[in-house]
């Protein structure tokens, strides 16, 4: 019984795929008058060629790549650097770094990048930036906030307000965190602004605003995709613990 289920449920989710994909119609005959010959040779000849190419399956190769060898992506980008000392490769190398959270030596590599490039990069200056403050180095992310080149891009000026106010927390300036934070809350995807609001509004003693502010986040979760409330558990689950606390 349960092979038979399993049997009709592959041939379904077989036709379907035939038709949603737009593969010869013939293989539903086979598929249906042939179940697990049709089924199998329809993998092995329309699905098993496509799967390097399919985006979900490369991501979720390179998980699982990343959960067995941490170091691979820095190891390869350090060779990579090592056979050809180009911007492109010294931000490979960053970029790897940062996703190790080893902020000071993914901004010696952009830092290396910068010098590399022969005109001003602003992704460049932003990766300096965020990996500065990161570091824990507030004067020099300014710094390379205030070289940036300008911009008409709203979300690249976003995004430096988001690092903007995030140094001003680290430097007492609560007040002008928050102001950065209340023009920014509405164009920033997630619940970072938010839950960053949040904490600073408590902090300043006004529970009451926190709490309004955490209520609007409990409602968008309903809304966010799993991943991301996987991705973004530990905070979600303080923004649940401090809504209890606050009443």
């Amino acid at each position: 019984m349960h092979f038979l289920i399993l049997s009709l449920a592959l041939q379904v989710l077989c036709i379907v795929h035939v038709f949603r994909t737009g593969r010869n119609t013939a293989w539903i005959m086979a598929i249906a008058f042939l179940p697990m010959v049709g089924i199998l040779a329809y993998f092995i000849v329309e699905i098993l060629p496509g799967l390097p190419r399919d985006r979900r399956v490369r991501e979720a190769r390179t998980k699982i790549a990343d959960r067995m060898d941490p170091e691979r992506r820095v190891r390869d980008a350090r060779d990579a650097v090592e056979f050809s000392d180009t911007v492109g490769h010294r931000l490979e190398l960053g970029d790897a770094l940062v996703a190790r959270e080893r902020h000071g030596e993914a901004l010696e590599q952009y830092r290396m990048a910068e010098r590399l490039s022969p005109h001003v990069d602003r992704m460049i200056g932003m990766r300096i930036a965020e990996s500065a403050y990161e570091a824990g180095h507030s004067a020099e992310a300014l710094a390379a906030l205030d070289a940036l080149p300008k911009t008409l891009s709203q979300t690249d000026l976003d995004r430096r307000a988001l690092l903007r106010a995030k140094v001003a927390e680290t430097e007492d300036r609560a007040q002008d965190a928050l102001a950065i934070y209340r023009e920014i809350v509405g164009r920033v995807p997630g619940d970072e602004v938010r839950c960053r609001m949040a904490a600073l509004l408590i902090a300043e003693g006004d529970r009451r605003e926190a709490r309004v502010v955490l209520q609007e986040v409990e409602k968008r979760m309903k809304r966010t995709p799993p991943v991301t409330l996987k991705a973004e558990a530990a905070m979600y689950d303080w923004v649940k613990r401090t809504l209890a606390e606050l009443g």
